[in-house]
């Protein structure tokens, strides 16, 4: 199997399957690159002293949510600190109070309008969550945890939207086989793996549903990406022996994919992130964050600048959400990027500042879309399958 992909897919819209608006191809947080974000930025701390927002509670109260929101941006514009923790605090305890009453639909209302004005409040996605479970929409409510997760960093709350994330996907996963919905089951087993590609157990699901529907060539490729884990791969090494028999074609040596379909390529670890080298065509590596929450790959302009890298610039801009609020960059065309043995030829990147932060860019998911992969945190190694 060629391993270069021509052409560019930046995600392939809609499920079919009811996964809301979000892409089966790449991740449901966002159709817009995110970048990371620092620590001191991502988690808002606890409210300071209590001070006096005027009229707000009673706007929430009426359920005047836009002009509620109105006041807290005017807050943000001309108030301390202490003032807009203050406003947020009420919001989101009023969040609280409407899904306590099981009112679901005006707590996700109200919170929708919040994450326009604070979309990188972990709180309120965390809330939305349960807004959304509250109403039975568990594909939503995984999104939010999962967009959630990307802008925590104290480990308290990861583990707690951790176990969120695995709790609703059991109970989607339990629903779905009862129904006997395997290609619902796929879809969800997919998404997963990109959404989050270190956990082995979405990749045997996704190889538990490949194989119900037949799908024997695709459950091996999915099984190969895990043989190795500590958790998975003695279950994944059996399932394999069993699909041995019933593949002896992909045993003749002349097959690419018995030898290279799970190379690992060596990772750096930088906190809960993983750096990889890449190579632009007739160019110098790059060092690149993993960031399946980016849909398009990021560059800085010194790394175009600076290690010789050659574009087409394709006249358009977007707009990219940094941690210092959106920013309008624009979007140039790589002849080829490769990571490992592994390519996409015309890759449209992103060029921005990432604010200092020690790395050429990131890898999104309209390179990672090309293939199945898999993050081995315990080796730190990234695993690519066509």
């Amino acid at each position: 199997m060629r391993k270069i992909t021509v052409g560019l897919l930046i995600f392939t819209a809609g499920w079919g399957l009811g996964w809301y608006t979000h892409q089966a191809a790449g991740p449901v947080v966002s159709s817009r690159p995110v970048v990371p974000v620092l620590p001191n930025n991502a988690e808002p701390e606890a409210p300071a002293a209590p001070g006096r927002v005027d009229d707000l509670a009673g706007l929430l109260q009426r359920h005047e949510f836009e002009a509620a929101l109105e006041r807290y941006e005017t807050l943000q514009l001309q108030a301390g600190e202490v003032a807009v923790a203050e406003a947020r605090a009420k919001i989101l305890a009023h969040a609280r109070r409407l899904i306590a009453a099981r009112d679901f639909s005006p707590a996700e209302q109200l919170l929708q309008l919040f994450l326009v004005a604070a979309y990188r409040d972990v709180e309120a996605r965390i809330l939305l969550a349960s807004a959304y479970r509250g109403q039975e929409d568990l594909y939503a409510a995984i999104d939010q945890l999962y967009e959630a997760g990307g802008y925590a960093y104290r480990p308290a709350t990861l583990q707690r939207i951790t176990g969120r994330i695995r709790s609703i996907v059991a109970e989607l996963a339990r629903s779905l086989a009862h129904s006997n919905d395997q290609n619902a089951l796929l879809a969800l087993y997919q998404h997963l793996t990109r959404m989050e590609p270190g956990h082995a157990a979405w990749f045997m699901g996704l190889a538990t549903a490949q194989l119900a529907l037949d799908d024997r060539e695709a459950a091996r490729r999915s099984l190969l990406l895990v043989a190795q884990d500590p958790d998975v791969g003695a279950q994944a090494q059996a399932m394999l022996a069993e699909l041995s028999p019933a593949l002896p074609e992909r045993q003749d040596t002349a097959s690419p994919l018995a030898v290279t379909e799970v190379t690992g390529i060596p990772l750096q670890r930088s906190g809960n992130h993983f750096i990889v080298d890449a190579r632009p065509a007739e160019a110098h590596s790059l060092r690149l964050l993993i960031d399946t929450g980016a849909s398009l790959t990021i560059l800085t302009p010194a790394a175009l600048e600076q290690r010789g890298i050659r574009y087409q610039n394709t006249g358009r801009s977007r707009i990219f959400n940094t941690a210092n609020g959106p920013v309008r960059a624009p979007v140039y065309r790589l002849d080829a990027l490769s990571v490992g043995d592994w390519q996409v030829n015309q890759l449209e990147i992103g060029v921005l500042e990432l604010g200092g932060s020690g790395i050429d860019g990131l890898l999104g998911m309209n390179f990672l879309s090309h293939f199945q992969f898999f993050i081995d945190q315990n080796k730190a190694l990234l695993r690519l399958a066509p």
